[in-house]
This record gives structure tokens, sequence and C-alpha cells, in this order.
């Protein structure tokens, strides 16, 4: 006697229930991994959670997870990526992406989906996800300059976007001048909530004497803006280009005392003046108060940061606020590496032997500090052989696949 058939396999709760209750359910999940876990339960789960609209309810309440690092070489023509290691909270997922990077096919660069040969681009700037690259400048049979081409791109995700070409009326005033250009500082910044809108700032890097010139493009009006400061002794030099809380900003070389601000939503430029300190700030940018500058610097002999802030927009004559001193660990010698992304970056060395200076082979310990909980946390770590090691790092936050845009 034939057994009788089995039953048809009974329908997934969640894709029986209306779809805004399904929404409201996933919705409220606290770990992005059960998320991701859900999209790969079925096709219409993955529709759903990967869908625009409901990216964008999952973008604006959660904060992107800290994946690892991007080591740049060859002055960011290539770069490698090292994830985040056990016990970061971030580790499992860092271990996935950087399969998705290694499956490249060239595993030291995860940029050779972007048109063009390889070693052709250079990445500028990373930030919440995004990084922005150009193409080396060239200069035309007349001695004058032409403008990089630039893209943005999710390395994540291997798709990019080109960035139309400076018009012609906003870089006459440059291309006037008849001169070369040193280089360009580029940064990538967030313009909205949701991620999903961007700006790229570009500085044309001018001789002495020059007026300083720069340009903001927006993703969503889809066009490039100038802001021009008159030439003067303060802005003969211009370096270490950041972005904190919608403005630009450059430290002033031959000033230990001044930063130079660009407001990206009003294109208006202004001075931030500070006072000289016995210990000269080793880090300087994005405060986790909104509208606040902080300044970071480390006390080598109690193992402890120190953290000052002030308003961006304060008055002339207003002081730095000493808001925190946070205790480093014991038996490193450290240093601050650069601040971004919400973190201090710290690069930790330990100490033995005596020895004071780097050496090839010893082994380097990289740590975040949250600015807004003050939490140190180990990263990763790298054992460099060259003879010296000042590394360049991009701190990469990034939505995994399948919640990335």
């Amino acid at each position: 006697m034939a057994s009788p058939p089995p039953p048809p396999p009974r329908p997934l709760l969640l894709t029986v229930l209306p779809q805004e209750l399904v929404v409201e359910i996933l919705i409220r999940l606290d770990d992005l991994a059960d998320l991701a876990r859900a999209a790969s339960a079925c096709r219409a789960l993955r529709r759903l959670i990967t869908s625009r609209a409901f990216l964008r309810r999952v973008h604006a309440l959660h904060p992107r997870p800290l994946l690892g690092l991007l080591h740049l070489e060859h002055h960011g023509s290539r770069c490698r990526f090292l994830p985040a290691e056990p016990p970061h909270p971030s580790a499992a997922t860092a271990a996935a992406v950087a399969r998705a990077f290694d499956s490249d096919s060239d595993s030291d660069s995860s940029f050779s989906f972007l048109p063009g040969r390889p070693g052709d681009w250079r990445l500028r700037d990373v930030r919440h996800g995004l990084a922005v690259l150009s193409t080396r400048h060239a200069v035309t049979d007349d001695g004058c300059f032409s403008f990089p081409d630039v893209v943005v791109c999710n390395p994540l995700r291997r798709r990019y976007a080109r960035i139309p070409p400076i018009s012609d009326d906003l870089a006459a005033p440059i291309r006037s001048l008849g001169i070369g250009v040193e280089d360009f500082d580029y940064l990538v910044a967030p313009a909205g909530r949701e991620g999903l809108s961007f700006r790229v700032i570009c500085r044309p890097q001018l001789p002495m004497g020059c007026d300083v010139t720069v340009f903001v493009f927006s993703s969503s009006a889809v066009i490039w803006r100038a802001a021009t400061l008159h030439a003067c002794a303060a802005t003969a030099q211009l370096v270490s280009p950041q972005y904190a809380h919608g403005y630009a900003y450059w430290r002033l070389i031959r000033s230990a005392t001044r930063l130079l601000l660009l407001d990206t939503r009003d294109m208006d430029f202004f001075f931030v003046d500070f006072e000289q300190r016995s210990v000269p700030w080793q880090a300087i940018g994005e405060a986790g108060e909104v509208g606040r500058l902080a300044m970071f610097n480390i006390a080598h002999a109690n193992h402890t940061v120190e953290l000052l802030s002030r308003a961006i927009r304060g008055s002339a004559d207003e002081h730095w606020r000493h808001d925190k001193t946070i205790p480093l660990l014991p038996g490193y010698k450290w240093r601050i590496l650069k601040l971004a992304e919400g973190y201090l970056l710290l690069q930790g060395r330990i100490l033995g032997d005596g020895a004071s200076q780097f050496t090839p082979g010893d082994q380097l310990q990289y740590f975040t500090l949250d600015i807004n909980t003050f939490k140190l946390e180990r990263l990763c770590a790298s054992t460099p052989q060259g003879i010296s090691y000042h590394p360049q790092f991009e701190l990469y936050r990034c939505f995994p696949p399948p919640l990335s845009t």
C-alpha cells in the first residue's frame, strides 16, 4: 500500500503576515546580523530587507558598524583591508567583508572594478562606507593643468558614480592664473541622515600668494559650487584636510593655534583660533557633541588621553573646555594616528627590552576610542617589515551586504 504524500510545507509565518507588520517586526531587531540572517531565509524577506524604503529606516536607526582599516599604499593607488579581529564585536562581520574584498582578482586593491587600468585611481578619503578617488592631474601643452576625473564608490558593493567635471565658469579663475597645481585635496562627506546623498570637497593646492578656492559638489543637486578666500599670510600653506559636522577645515602649517574652516552649506570661510598649549594637540576634529570641535593629546607619563572641545562657531576669545581624561593601557608606546568616523585611532606598540624606537618585526596594535562613550577597544594588529613605518589608514565603517545600499 502506497504511503500518503507528505503534507505541503507550511509557509514561513513572516511571509503571510501583512507586509507593514513584517517591516515593524524586522526593524525592531537590535543586531544587524539578525537582519542578514532573515534576508537569507527566503526571497520574499530578502526583497523586503534590501528595498530602499526599508534600508532608509535601518540606516536612520543604526550606526554603521566599524569593520576595520583600509591601509593605503603607494600614495593611495593601492589599499589593503585589515578586518576587525576577535574579540571586537564586528569581528565576524569584518571577516566576511574581508573575504568579499579578497574575492577581487587583485586582493591588495579593492578598486579594480573602476574604469581604466589598475593604478589609475588614487584613494583620497573614506567616510561612512563611501570612498572618493581621483586620477592624477595632468599638465596641458600650454603649461596649465586639467582637473582630475573623480568617482565616489562603495568598495564593498563595487558600485561607483562618476562626478561631473567642474564647470568652466567656476574653474576659470583658477585656470586664468596660468600656473601649475601641486596637488588636490579631496574629501567625501554624507549630506543626510540616511547616507544616501553626499558632498565632495575639492581644493587645488596652489602656490603661495594665491587665493584659496574650494569647490563643493552636492549629489542631490548635482552641481558644483565654489568659495574663494583672498590670499593672506595665514593661508600660505594649508595641510591635513578634515571634515566635521558640515565643515571642512585645514591646519595652517605656520601656526599651531589656528584652523581655516569652510561651512559647506553656506560656503563661507572663517578662522578658529585657540590658545598656545605647553603640550601641542595631536589630533583635532569632530566632537561627539554636534557643533563642537574636539582636541586630543596623549600624556605619556600617566598613559592617558586628554580631550578638550570648543564650539565651532564660538567667539574669538572662547577657550577650549576640558571634557575628559581617558585612561589608556599601560605597557604600550602610544601614538595618535587620526580622528575620524566618530573614533580616535591609536597605535600601540608593546614596550620591551628597553627599545623606544620601532624596529622591523615589531607587532603594532590598533585601538579605537569612541568619542561618544570613551570606550577603548582593540581593533586589529599588523607586523610591518619596513625600516620605518608611518602608515596611512582610513577607518572603514559600512553596512555589510545585504544592508548596504
